[in-house]
């Protein structure tokens, strides 16, 4: 049998007396003398570093044990911090590795913005002749098989035709022949937005501000020019025209080959 007396009748005395030769006894009354220990040390093992609701727990008193005659003194209060569990290596950035991070990434960002508004510029270029090519040779087919004189012009909105304009590409039946498109009197067959942002766009075709195809022979009769796309000067390689001959040909022009005059 296992012999264990209290000296006196206090609990709260702090002093406690085991008289036995198993050492489970021993270590099982220790043990539940430290159940906030015990709880704290399980809690951490599961939720890891850094993760516990209460930053400490303190075990408030000194506690002395006399094992097979030996005293076991436990040193004043034992208090468990957070912080004492605090290792050298830390999840996330401190605010200096963040500030480093951040100023390398800008010093990135100057260098390859150049290069970066530059490829932009030449994919609205493209993205700006294929829309024009497209509008022409549908207002030459459409024009030939409606048997309809059909208009392609420039257009910054309500329907107002403009030599200068940038906002839309329009294709449509002029049926009151005011060489503008007005809703409910003329049909409109096709419109391209266009919004360059990195240039401009002109027609040149005489003095008119519009381009007719005939429906006797989708021909632009009389109506020859080009479409000429300016770009910033920044962009300036992305430059090119696009022209159409009184026969209906249509042929892109690049600024390399044939200046478009945009400085002029």
């Amino acid at each position: 049998m296992t012999a264990i007396r209290h000296t006196h009748s206090d609990i709260g005395s702090n002093t406690l007396f085991v008289t036995s030769n198993n050492p489970m006894a021993i270590v099982y009354k220790i043990s539940s003398n430290y159940q906030q220990l015990s709880a704290y040390i399980l809690l951490k093992f599961i939720l890891g570093k850094n993760k516990l609701a209460h930053p400490s727990i303190v075990i408030p008193r000194a506690k002395i044990y006399f094992i097979n005659d030996k005293q076991i003194t436990l040193n004043k209060n034992f208090m468990l911090d957070r912080r004492m569990s605090k290792s050298s290596s830390q999840n996330g950035f401190t605010l200096i590795e963040l500030m480093v991070t951040v100023a390398v990434l800008a010093i990135i960002m100057m260098i390859a913005a150049p290069a970066i508004l530059t490829q932009l510029a030449r994919m609205e270029a493209q993205r700006i002749r294929y829309g024009i090519t497209d509008t022409l040779k549908l207002a030459k087919a459409e024009s030939v098989i409606r048997r309809q004189n059909l208009l392609v012009c420039l257009s910054d909105g309500n329907g107002l035709c403009h030599k200068n304009s940038n906002k839309t590409l329009l294709l449509f039946v002029d049926n009151n022949d005011n060489q503008h498109f007005d809703k409910g009197a003329d049909e409109l067959l096709e419109t391209q937005n266009l919004n360059p942002k990195y240039g401009t766009l002109h027609l040149r075709a005489g003095k008119r501000r519009y381009v007719r195809f005939y429906g006797d022979s989708g021909k632009p009769r009389g109506h020859f020019g080009h479409f000429k796309y300016c770009a910033n000067s920044t962009y300036s390689q992305a430059m090119y025209q696009i022209s159409f001959s009184q026969g209906a040909n249509i042929t892109f022009k690049p600024n390399d080959s044939h200046p478009t005059g945009c400085g002029d």
